[in-house]
């Protein structure tokens, strides 16, 4: 797992080759009002993007989750939240839509902490890599917009 803020994307290697893409798209997402929804930007899958809008929850409301065939490059563009996170190998499946949605469900339990990632930070997740995204910070809810790049695993 990839912690840091977006401006220091190009320093990691396996996230060079889409480092123009994304930071295109966030420019394009700050600039003018963009729709929650899916937006390819690169044919057969390669990059896509998915902007997201809601509020965070309750840590006992989520679910700690994987996906082998795409790495999850989350940016928060606006509000905050935490991702919690642990190794998959080691976690309980509860349920596995790897053939629908590329996305394992792992059964409530321990976690290797959590870090919060604030306006212009992004977590990227490799297929290894468990994570429980969209926690709140503290007590209450906050608003969060953020854009989830979806990068075909090699």
């Amino acid at each position: 797992m990839i912690i840091d803020h977006i401006k220091n994307i190009g320093r990691y290697p396996q996230l060079e080759k889409y480092a123009e893409e994304m930071e295109a798209f966030i420019g394009k997402c700050t600039g003018e009002a963009v729709e929650a929804g899916r937006y390819e930007l690169l044919p057969d899958g390669e990059l896509f993007a998915l902007v997201q809008r809601y509020e965070t929850r309750p840590k006992e409301k989520g679910r700690m989750e994987s996906h082998g065939k795409y790495t999850d490059l989350q940016y928060v563009v606006s509000g905050r939240e935490t991702v919690f996170y642990d190794l998959a190998e080691g976690l309980s499946i509860e349920e596995d839509k790897r053939s629908e949605k590329d996305v394992v469900f792992y059964e409530q339990g321990s976690d290797k902490g959590g870090i919060i990632l604030t306006s212009g930070m992004f977590a990227c997740c490799a297929p290894q890599d468990a994570h429980m995204p969209c926690i709140r910070c503290g007590e209450h809810g906050e608003k969060v917009t953020k854009i989830v790049f979806k990068i075909l695993a090699r």
